[in-house]
């Protein structure tokens, strides 16, 4: 039997969260999943059992998702999955420059691009 895979949420809004959440839920993945609304609690998890999945958002108070990016690069091995509702292109190339990030989407999540995605 394939073990469930880990899949951290980190968006400063819940129902950002939730559709995500159902998105993945509904896509036949079977997988854990934690939500977090503060990226700082997401770094914390990350040190106790890091996931195999991140889909992190950019724009949040506090740590944003290029400060969240800084901090766990070279450290974690987890995938990451941008999804914001930046569609600047600057984002989009900036993103290019984090190894870990594989796919760079737009809210809401589309749930034929995650079955893609995690694999």
């Amino acid at each position: 039997m394939q073990e469930k895979k880990k899949i951290f949420l980190v968006d400063d809004q819940r129902i950002a969260n939730m559709i995500t959440k159902k998105m993945i839920e509904t896509s036949g993945i079977e997988c854990d999943i934690l939500a977090f609304e503060e990226p700082k609690n997401a770094l914390e998890a990350l040190q106790e059992c890091p996931p195999e999945y991140i889909f992190l958002d950019l724009n949040m108070p506090l740590i944003n998702g290029w400060q969240f990016l800084e901090n766990i690069k070279e450290r974690f091995t987890s995938k990451v999955i941008i999804l914001t509702s930046s569609v600047d292109p600057a984002d989009i190339e900036k993103a290019k420059n984090f190894s870990q990030v594989i796919s760079y989407q737009t809210k809401p999540p589309k749930r034929e691009a995650i079955k893609e995605l995690i694999l």
